[in-house]
């Protein structure tokens, strides 16, 4: 299991914690919603050059090609669920300072940015309008 917040849980803590939401570029959150799919069959088109290769690999990692090949597409769903996300988030925060006006200026981040790197505990900027 994960340590990434959920959505709702991220959308929380910035209203408790700062008051207003902060964007920071690069987070990442998992999804809320992920359910386990029922097992079934998937047929993936490729060619040989793309099947050797897999199939190194998995003789390499004594794994079966099957294996990898699953592995390679969740990774790929976890990764894009997460943009996804994010996106989704940025553009709720988008929307809130749009009907609040909260903010902090990006001096005032990049400061707060120094300052718990002397001193974790530093307080979040105050959001102002």
């Amino acid at each position: 299991m994960s340590d990434e917040p959920t959505r709702l849980e991220w959308d929380q803590w910035c209203l408790d914690y700062t008051g207003c939401y902060l964007l920071i570029l690069g987070s990442t959150m998992k999804s809320s919603s992920a359910e386990k799919a029922r097992a079934g069959s998937v047929t993936i088109k490729l060619d040989d050059a793309e099947r050797g290769r897999i199939a190194f690999l998995a003789s390499v990692k004594k794994r079966t090609p099957h294996y990898l090949m699953k592995e390679a597409i969740l990774e790929y769903v976890k990764r894009e669920e997460a943009r996804q996300n994010f996106i989704t988030a940025a553009e709720s925060s988008f929307e809130h300072y749009k009907v609040t006006g909260l903010h902090i200026s990006l001096d005032e981040f990049s400061n707060w940015v120094d300052q718990v790197q002397e001193d974790p505990g530093a307080p979040v900027p105050t959001c102002h309008t």
